[in-house]
């Protein structure tokens, strides 16, 4: 009997992280206010959870993209330092397909003049070697090619993001 409740709540706690996650994903792929970003960014993540880096990596990121929704040059400069360095720990710590992903969609998405740029390649051939193994939904495979392809700014680098496959076989998107 004490080892079906422990199963119970092993599995319940499994699921309850992988919602947190999803969760996460989703209302990032949503933002679209200064509201949406600050629910993500107020999520609370348990520190012991394992998948809690990859939910700290989508509020750094987050934190980073507040910066489109400020008036003042300093708090944009603000948030996005906060973000950025919070993001850049998350990877020190543990590289992993979705905070190097997290870090792309950024450098792609700023102005070059903020000098966040250097780790495009690199970034790039990390997800080339890494994402097929991943363990992520293969639809949220593609959304995350997608969004890096809509954000690329030259046909060259397009070609190469579409060229990464998120699995051993592949679909068009």
């Amino acid at each position: 009997m004490l080892l079906l409740a422990m199963i119970a709540f092993y599995s319940n706690a499994l699921g309850q992280e992988s919602l947190l996650l999803d969760e996460l994903r989703q209302n990032f792929q949503e933002i679209s206010s200064e509201d949406d970003i600050e629910q993500i960014i107020g999520m609370s993540i348990d520190p012991k959870d394992p998948e809690a880096p990859t939910a700290k990596a989508y509020q750094a990121a987050s934190t980073c993209m507040m910066a489109e929704y400020v008036f003042s040059p300093i708090k944009k400069l603000k948030y996005f330092n906060q973000g950025k360095t919070s993001l850049e720990q998350l990877i020190a710590e543990e590289k992993s397909v979705e905070n190097v992903y997290l870090r792309l969609l950024i450098q792609l998405n700023i102005p070059r003049l903020l000098n966040y740029y250097k780790n495009i390649d690199d970034d790039i051939s990390f997800l080339e070697a890494e994402l097929p193994a991943a363990k992520i939904d293969v639809d949220y495979k593609y959304t995350m090619i997608r969004n890096l392809v809509t954000l690329a700014d030259k046909n060259e680098l397009k070609e190469v993001l579409l060229g990464i496959k998120v699995t051993g076989t592949e679909k068009k998107l």
